[in-house]
């Protein structure tokens, strides 16, 4: 497995891996346009895993210069259980120690079972605060599972 930091030409296999999960939800935010632009401002803490070549693995970080922010952690149903997730989170996590960065934080859906893992891997749900929305962008944000 190579870990590499991602590039704007993975973003094809990206949308596969990340498509590829029952309940998650694409997005415009995942737009080429928006992906590329995101990584303008956070290719520091982006990271893809490749296994022969093939993406296997991804993580999106970015921080607002106080807090960090964990997007889109997918590890190929296949490759899972080998700890490329645990790989993945510790590259971005680190990347964001190294930015000065004290506390990250991640948004799940509550039901995802997903949650496990970040519990296994030192994060912590939160009961003292609650998460608002607000769509900004007319449909731009279609598809995106609004409770």
């Amino acid at each position: 497995m190579n870990i590499a930091a991602m590039k704007k030409s993975d973003y094809e296999e990206l949308m596969i891996l990340w498509s590829g999960f029952p309940g998650n939800t694409m997005t415009g935010a995942d737009s080429r346009e928006d992906f590329e632009r995101f990584l303008n401002r956070n290719a520091d803490y982006c990271f893809s895993a490749f296994e022969n070549g093939s993406l296997i693995g991804s993580v999106m970080a970015g921080n607002d210069s106080r807090r960090g922010y964990i997007y889109h952690l997918a590890v190929d149903e296949s490759q899972q259980g080998k700890g490329i997730g645990n790989v993945l989170m510790t590259a971005s996590e680190n990347a964001l120690k190294d930015a000065g960065i004290e506390k990250a934080h991640l948004f799940i859906y509550s039901d995802n079972t997903a949650i496990e893992f970040y519990e296994k891997t030192g994060w912590h749900r939160r009961s003292d605060i609650a998460v608002m929305s607000k769509v900004l962008i007319g449909d731009k944000y279609m598809g995106t599972r609004i409770e």
